[in-house]
């Protein structure tokens, strides 16, 4: 899918292949022109273990952001794999992958599982659903690996999404501004 929204890549948390792109590339693929991009290499990120209490999917991001910053994803497309993936419901994968635009990545894509599948149901569009996942054998060109028990809540400062440190850096810090996304 291709959408003229930076965000669009949200998409992927369903399993789907789902760009951002101009305006223009998208009003010719609407009018059946081919749409053509770079290969993107494509990084894999590995999630094991299981999030700890007060740590959420926003948590995985940022921990991306914070290893990676904004342009660690420039050129690249985020694959997330890994029995970690269990431990995630579709809208955690949604926030992993709308904010994978913030990495500067190309797209961000979770297999079509049984979380898919569960979520799809619970649209009443079971129907819908497929199973889509890498191959075994598949070779990444970057590898990344989170083990969600070792997550801490954390937290981006000014003045970029990249500027992540643990919550209990701050707290205490007096604040004169928040964005809670």
């Amino acid at each position: 899918m291709v959408g003229s929204d930076s965000h669009t890549c949200a998409a992927g948390s369903l399993g789907m292949l789902a760009i951002g792109t101009g305006g223009i590339d998208v009003a010719a693929a609407i009018a059946g022109k081919p749409y053509y991009v770079k290969m993107p290499e494509v990084m894999g990120v590995k999630l094991t273990g299981k999030l700890p209490d007060w740590v959420s999917a926003k948590d995985v991001i940022l921990e991306m952001l914070r290893r990676h910053d904004v342009k660690g994803g420039v050129g690249k497309i985020i694959e997330y794999y890994g029995e970690g993936l269990k431990e995630l419901s579709a809208m955690d994968r949604h926030v992993i992958a709308n904010m994978g635009a913030e990495l500067g990545a190309t797209t961000t894509v979770f297999p079509s599982d049984e979380g898919t599948r569960k979520f799809l149901k619970s649209q009443e569009r079971e129907d819908d659903w497929s199973e889509l996942k890498a191959d075994k054998a598949c070779k990444y060109q970057y590898h990344e690996e989170i083990v969600l028990d070792d997550l801490v809540p954390l937290i981006a400062l000014p003045t970029s999404p990249g500027n992540v440190v643990p919550v209990v850096k701050v707290a205490g810090k007096s604040i004169s501004q928040v964005v809670i996304g």
